[in-house]
């Protein structure tokens, strides 16, 4: 192992446990925002496990996973601003000055979006993402995403965030489309759909992660029959 991927290896690490921190450090005050944030996550979505008589343990953890996303990345909570922005704004008196400085780019460059991967290098962990709705490219260190040998002709659903000059992937959550592109390019998981206006709900006054959520695990969701949810297997 070269000491560049080292050093990928450990920041992307330690970004790791900054997020999962941070994420601790909310949950101990989930009761100031907790219960209104889970009401409106769930009118959005309208999740079909809500209607399930006996859903998984892996069903159920991949919802709470994208809540959790939804939580820190996105939701506002005081001022507007989301639970990462405050944290990093009045950061705890634990947090050290190189924690502060990870978090305060994740913040700075955090994005969410679908991506088709173009090139895999298993040597140095590194993937060739495009982002399928603007045409961009991203060089991503995540050897996750690298040593899935089915993950190649579909779209991969994550949280992008650069840190030190350096793409990683923001939190657990990984959603990987197995149709491929060409077949979601116009109107696939997170577009704003004809039919959302039909069910009442207009879809484009929320986030594309809200809308990619909604289409894969709420209800009427239009990708939720062909959901598949796996345990992680981490490498």
């Amino acid at each position: 192992m070269t000491d560049q991927v080292f050093d990928r290896a450990q920041l992307a690490e330690a970004v790791g446990n900054d997020i999962a921190d941070m994420a601790h450090f909310w949950m101990l005050r989930k009761f100031q925002f907790l219960e209104p944030a889970r009401e409106q996550f769930e009118i959005i979505v309208d999740p079909w496990l809500s209607y399930c008589e006996e859903p998984s343990q892996n069903e159920i953890m991949a919802y709470n996973m994208a809540f959790t996303d939804w939580l820190l990345f996105e939701r506002p909570y005081r001022h507007g601003k989301t639970l990462l922005e405050l944290y990093v704004e009045e950061p705890p008196t634990s947090l050290s000055p190189a924690a502060l400085k990870r978090l305060e780019q994740v913040r700075d460059t955090q994005y969410f979006s679908r991506f088709g991967i173009l090139d895999k290098d298993p040597a140095t962990g590194m993937v060739a993402l495009k982002d399928t709705r603007a045409d961009r490219r991203f060089d991503v260190y995540d050897p996750h995403i690298v040593q899935k040998e089915h993950w190649s002709d579909g779209a991969i659903a994550v949280r992008l965030a650069c840190v030190d000059d350096v793409w990683l992937t923001a939190g657990q959550l990984y959603l990987y489309d197995i149709a491929r592109l060409s077949d979601t390019a116009v109107d696939g998981p997170g577009a704003v759909h004809p039919e959302d206006l039909q069910d009442g709900f207009d879809t484009s006054c929320i986030s594309f992660f809200l809308r990619l959520v909604r289409d894969i695990m709420g209800a009427q969701g239009r990708y939720v029959k062909s959901l598949n949810i796996y345990e992680q297997e981490w490498e």
